[in-house]
């Protein structure tokens, strides 16, 4: 556990500026694929180039203000931003008199609407001194009137946070008295002055920085900008007590403009070191509270000393950004196995090349954020809960958790479930329902957002919410920062419990000023606290989930047909671990490109694919255009893939999921972007070339494959130890075939559930004739995967008029569920959000038209009297408008005399090695919809306990 350190100076560790000036950044639109690599200054530049970090000089304003009184800080920022800025402004007076003049004029009450802070607030003692938030006009009078001894540049909540005393009334202060949100240098200082005052109780660190943002005022080009990491839990820096207990680790602000994570955690933090905090402070003799502030980049370019410029305007923006100073999602930039994007950056810290292949630029350069906190976290033995905490705009819900793509356990998959069940708890016991913040959640999505008050009530569900990333917000992802925390430890991960809240309200346009609203700040800062205390009372807690089968025996068809290892990579060793294998001298290319789409039948962009190409990633770049509709087309001039600027949210552009494009084997021929707009956009082309099935990660990324050997029947041996009765096997294709699944003659079942996930041998009779054998013997068959193509060899019950033509393989982009019947067995205890069955990139999977499912046909089902649960669709075409390619049942029960046959048509699919996948592949990652799914199928029942006390129940033994 380290010490708070403090950065070298930062003229020191930089090196003189590599960024390109706007006007130079429009020479970075070739027209073709560069033979050289992409050195830094053309990287970094490419932020300029599109308008996510403009580095535009600022003119000063005829009528300059300046006094001895003002810091140079404060006349930089007056004179060099646009006239209706209001600095946020400390004044300390000679006299009370002089106060007294300036109160007449500016002081104002708090606001009973909290619409917004008051313009100045101020204090008599230690020094008469106000903080006020004052245009350049409004500075020039309060100095024509006299009596300033000082004027300072002061963001932030607490206004006096500069001055002498600055936490006499407290560090952080309560929402309705802040004046504005939390600033990063506030930060800084304050968590200084905690630790200083409360050192067992609270260890402040700086554990790396930011690619950093020009600074106007300084002149540092780029200017890192500090990641910081706060502990707070009892004796913090009694190691040995420390590193082993649990930790509940809380990032907030890994989008810079989603703030509230923030909010909240600052004033736990103050309040758990003063011993105010009674929902925490009990908790601190287990539980260690981690608070990270990861992303200081999209934080700090509010101030205008980062300028951020409007190029539809040329005006400058005073605003949080979603990403760092690279322009890069910091949310997309973790080393997490199964699908690597290749036009990400995962920010691995063990073997992390110093330049990037391809480029003259490394990963230090670009995302030293995410390295330190890859770095820092590794070094926290027992992390239990890892929260992420987001914002979003209008949903139907105040608060959404995301279940992270990660892979868990029985016992993992229930306390991440579990806590989402506390949260909501928690917020209906605080509230008793969304009726009683209604009013203010109407009112900012007219306030802010615009909506049309006829529109209300918004969020109209309720309170809260829980699902994955699909069922939640309706897309995938993969490189996210839960994704790798949640992996487990032997794959570099954290091992954690991890989860995203997404709230409602809490976000901005790119171009749109956050302004701060404390009526509506207080509840999601409130919403955001009880999720917080009860992550914290979940790590100090004794959580346990088992699996009663009522004396079962069950068992499951394991074959190496389904194993995938990193030798049977293209590019690597005949085994993993020996050198001088195949496909050593079979290198994969990657081709990258950034173009100019201008608008027009002339002005398209386009990139060529053949043979060789493996896959082809494309990005779009919009920043300031609003109006047009940009198109992908095919080599087949088919469009399929759209984005309507017009539809489409500032902060989405090259930071969300529809201005990205994923193809693996793309079509051979040019794919081309066009935009029919008045203004010109810009695109990234990643293309991925091989002669071979495999891409090398060496050639693309830099990092070296890691082994691995995984097959999704371990899910049946990871369920097994939790079981409180009966028992699960594994059994091959040879002992079904010679009658392991009833008893020699005697016609006797050996078990009662056997399960099958694949169609290895399903042309053998003698192993078909053993399955239906057991089936007639009362025995219950559940398939899934290719495995549902059993059932048109069995001749057993309803299964018999079942054909080859009645199942069909599909290739969906997200394996979910539609059509549910609620009421059907299978699906007893699923909440309506869940949709998900798995999880599909820590299994390689991509978010194209890939993931595996076997149906039967809608027709068939009904002519044999299946009892359908569920079906899943494949949709071809673009996302505004896809086609139905084909559908059926991928969930339901086929009747078998006394017994059942089970069949969920996709959720244990063997891994996909196809894409470039470095850090390793996960066996299986079942969301807890998928995970209850197969339990009730299997026919067990769930249980679930905390601190000994039985909380809830899944399915029901069948």
């Amino acid at each position: 556990m380290s010490s708070h350190t403090r950065d070298q100076d930062p003229t020191e560790q930089r090196e003189e500026s590599n960024r390109y000036t706007a006007s130079e950044a429009a020479g970075l639109r070739e027209d073709a694929f560069g033979d050289g690599p992409v050195d830094r200054r053309t990287f970094l530049g490419l932020a300029a180039a599109t308008g996510a970090a403009l580095a535009l000089p600022s003119t000063v304003a005829a009528d300059e203000v300046t006094d001895d009184a003002m810091s140079d800080e404060l006349e930089f920022v007056v004179n060099y931003s646009r006239a209706d800025y209001a600095a946020p402004t400390v004044v300390e007076f000679a006299d009370g008199d002089a106060l007294a003049a300036f109160a007449d004029e500016y002081e104002e009450p708090i606001d009973e609407d909290l619409s917004r802070a008051p313009q100045a607030v101020t204090r008599e003692e230690p020094t008469p001194a106000a903080h006020a938030h004052l245009t350049a006009e409004e500075v020039s009078h309060v100095l024509e009137r006299g009596g300033v001894e000082h004027m300072d540049f002061a963001p932030g909540a607490n206004p006096f946070w500069t001055l002498e005393e600055p936490y006499a009334d407290g560090v952080f202060p309560p929402v309705e008295e802040a004046r504005d949100y939390i600033s990063h240098r506030e930060t800084d200082a304050a968590m200084s002055h905690l630790e200083e005052t409360y050192p067992d109780r609270v260890n402040f660190q700086v554990i790396g920085h930011g690619p950093g943002h020009d600074n106007q005022y300084t002149g540092e080009d780029p200017d890192p900008r500090d990641v910081y990491v706060v502990e707070v839990t009892n004796d913090v820096r009694d190691e040995e007590s420390f590193r082993e207990k649990e930790k509940a680790v809380y990032l907030v602000g890994i989008h810079g403009d989603e703030r509230q994570g923030v909010e909240a955690g600052c004033r736990i933090i103050e309040q758990a070191a003063k011993g105010e905090a009674d929902d925490f402070n009990p908790l601190l003799d287990d539980v260690v509270l981690v608070f990270m502030f990861v992303n200081p980049d999209g934080w700090v370019v509010r101030k205008p000393q980062f300028e951020f410029v409007n190029p539809n305007t040329g005006e400058q923006v005073y605003n949080f950004q979603r990403g760092n100073a690279s322009g890069l999602d910091t949310n997309r930039q973790y080393p997490t196995i199964g699908w690597t994007n290749p036009a990400f950056w995962p920010a691995e810290p063990e073997g992390a090349p110093e330049v990037r292949p391809g480029y003259d630029v490394g990963y230090e350069e670009v995302v030293p954020d995410a390295l330190a906190n890859v770095a820092h976290l590794r070094q926290y033995e027992n992390v239990t809960f890892l929260c992420d905490y987001h914002g979003m705009f209008a949903s139907d819900w105040f608060v959404l958790n995301l279940e992270t793509n990660a892979p868990f356990d029985h016992d993992g998959t229930h306390e991440l479930d579990q806590v989402n069940v506390r949260i909501g708890e928690g917020m209906d016991d605080h509230w008793g329902g969304m009726e009683a913040i209604q009013n203010d959640v109407d009112r900012v999505a007219t306030d802010r957002y615009g909506y049309d008050p006829d529109g209300a009530p918004f969020n109209p569900e309720g309170l809260f919410n829980w699902g994955t990333i699909y069922d939640s917000i309706g897309y995938q992802v993969t490189g996210a920062f839960l994704g790798w925390a949640g992996m487990p430890e032997e794959w570099g991960g954290l091992g954690a419990r991890t989860v995203a809240p997404e709230m409602s309200w809490a976000n901005n346009g790119t171009y749109d000023e956050k302004e701060w609203k404390p009526y509506i700040a207080r509840h999601q800062t409130t919403a955001y606290r009880i999720s917080m205390r009860e992550y914290a009372e979940m790590a100090a807690a004794e959580n346990e989930a088992t699996v009663v089968t009522g004396g079962k025996e069950t068992a499951y068809l394991s074959t190496d047909e389904l194993t995938r290892s990193s030798a049977d990579l293209s590019h690597t060793d005949e085994r993993p671990g020996r050198g001088g294998g195949r496909g050593q001298d079979r290198a994969t290319e990657v081709r990258r490109r950034h173009d100019a789409v201008r608008p027009g039948p002339d002005g398209a962009a386009s990139v060529a694919s053949d043979e060789r190409t493996h896959s082809l990633a494309v990005r779009l770049h919009a920043h300031g255009v609003s109006e047009g509709v940009v198109k992908v087309r095919n080599p087949a001039g088919r469009i399929v893939h759209q984005v309507d600027l017009s539809e489409t949210d500032e902060r989405a552009c090259c930071m969300g999921e529809r201005n990205h494009l994923y193809v693996p084997d793309p079509a051979n021929g040019d794919w081309t972007v066009e935009c029919d707009g008045e203004d010109e956009v810009d695109v990234d082309f990643v293309a991925l070339e091989t002669d071979e099935e495999h891409p090398d990660p060496e050639e693309v990324l830099g990092y070296t494959q890691r082994e691995y050997v995984v097959n999704p029947m371990q899910f049946f041996e990871d369920l097994e130890p939790f079981l409180e009765d009966g028992s699960i096997d594994g059994l091959r294709v040879h002992d079904v075939r010679t009658g392991r699944l009833v008893r020699g003659r005697s016609g006797e079942r050996r078990y009662d559930t056997f399960v099958v996930s694949h169609d290895v041998a399903s042309d053998d009779p003698e192993y078909v004739e053993a399955i239906e054998e057991f089936v007639e013997a009362g025995g219950d068959l559940v398939l899934t995967d290719a495995g549902v193509n059993l059932l048109a060899v069995l001749d057993v019950g309803d299964a018999a008029a079942i054909g080859d033509e009645d199942l069909r393989e599909l290739e969906v982009q997200i394996p979910n569920l539609v059509g549910r019947d609620f009421d059907h067995p299978l699906l007893t205890d699923v909440r309506e959000i869940q949709r998900e069955v798995w999880k599909i990139s820590q299994v390689g999977y991509t978010t194209g038209n890939d993931s595996p499912a076997t149906i039967v046909d809608d027709d068939a089902a009904a002519d044999v009297g299946m009892d359908v649960a569920g079906r899943m669709e494949q949709w071809e075409g673009s996302w505004w408008d896809p086609e139905l390619a084909d559908a059926g049942v991928a969930a339901g029960t086929v009747a078998a005399g006394d017994a059942e046959i089970e069949v969920i048509g996709s959720i244990l699919p063997p891994a996909n090695q196809r894409e470039l996948h470095p850090f390793g592949m996960a066996d299986y990652a079942l969301s807890f919809f998928g995970h209850t799914l197969l339990c009730n199928a299997l026919g067990f029942e769930q249980r679930r306990y905390t601190d000994g006390e039985l909380v809830g129940t899944y399915g029901t033994v069948r």
